[in-house]
């Protein structure tokens, strides 16, 4: 009789625990809210297979995994699913030295699953301007309409616009504070200079990026409502030297992303924008326009801080030069459509 015991396996529901606990692992380094969504997927995936030990999964369960996960067109939540096991097993691999992860982890590389259908909806200029009139004549929601404007004009993602709020123990300084959280990573009135150039480090890539405001006409138009003057009359001085840019007409604090995406939605219902059109298509649609106005695609990548851009560093006076162009062409482009409108 053998003396020789087998060790025990891990199972798929305590490798996530070691992931979602071990002090060197990527977890804890990831953003508030997408360490949240990670969360809620791990815990889906453990109460479904936690008890599995790793010897147990082979190429055929992942595949009827994904399959499940994908039944009724929910491709994408299967492929959420899978992207976490490939980031467990990639942990385990590597900072566990499990051959069980790495045979997994083996696995999945080799594997190909189908790709969920590329959203294809896009917020046009038009539409821009009906929201922004109704955000501020029918809502009086005079930061939304703002809001709108810079995100279409500077190509932003929402969470550039309004920023995010995340609990005060989050990494992070910030001096919005309340209700035991803090905001973060929205742009602020001391980004802009007195030269209306705007300079923001992106929240997802945490690249710099600096826009004439000077040259979004959209942009100029609200900050002059702000104000009752003429575009031509207004300058840097009228506005406040600090703190966030868009806050909430209500409450006078931030918006948190949940409450401006349902006034946005009531916003988009009102001037007749399709449900399927998004706040978040809005960055596809300012991309579009600058690609169909005949902008070099590559100054448009390096405006939009594509993420096959692979420089991090501070834009220089010709990527600065480069976005400026990007700029003039949507203008003039908007305005060549305005006048065949019009004819």
């Amino acid at each position: 009789m053998s003396d020789v015991v087998e060790a025990k396996c891990m199972t798929l529901g305590e490798l996530v625990e070691v992931y979602q606990t071990d002090k060197i692992s990527t977890y804890h380094q990831l953003r508030y809210h997408t360490r949240k969504n990670a969360a809620s997927i791990l815990k889906r995936l453990v109460d479904a297979h936690g008890s599995v030990e790793l010897k147990a999964i082979k190429r055929r369960d992942l595949a009827e995994w994904y399959m499940t996960w994908a039944d009724g067109g929910k491709v994408s939540m299967a492929h959420a699913f899978i992207a976490q096991i490939r980031t467990i097993t990639g942990f385990g691999a590597s900072m566990l030295e499990d051959e069980e992860c790495e045979r997994i982890s083996s696995v999945l590389h080799r594997m190909r699953f189908a790709n969920s259908p590329p959203r294809t909806e896009r917020l046009v200029a038009s539409q821009v301007i009906a929201i922004r009139e109704a955000a501020r004549k029918h809502f009086g929601w005079y930061s939304l309409a703002l809001a709108q404007a810079i995100q279409f004009e500077c190509m932003f993602r929402q969470r550039d616009i309004i920023g995010e709020l995340v609990p005060e123990a989050e990494p992070g300084e910030s001096d919005v504070r309340f209700n035991g959280q803090k905001w973060l990573r929205g742009i602020r009135w001391e980004e802009i200079d007195d030269k209306w150039i705007l300079k923001h480090k992106t929240s997802k890539r945490q690249k710099e990026i600096q826009w004439n405001l000077a040259a979004a006409e959209m942009v100029m138009e609200e900050l002059a409502i702000l104000v009752e003057l003429p575009v031509d009359q207004i300058n840097r001085g009228l506005f406040p030297t600090k703190g966030p840019i868009i806050i909430n007409d209500v409450t006078g604090l931030p918006w948190t992303a949940n409450e401006y995406r349902r006034k946005w939605r009531l916003v988009a219902d009102h001037v007749g924008v399709p449900k399927e059109v998004r706040n978040q298509d809005t960055r596809a649609g300012a991309i579009t326009e600058a690609t169909e106005a005949g902008a070099d695609l590559e100054h448009v990548k390096h405006a939009a801080t594509h993420s096959d851009i692979s420089q991090t560093q501070r834009y220089s006076r010709g990527a600065t030069e480069k976005i400026a162009s990007v700029q003039k062409s949507r203008i003039e482009f908007r305005n060549r459509e305005k006048f065949k409108n019009h004819d």
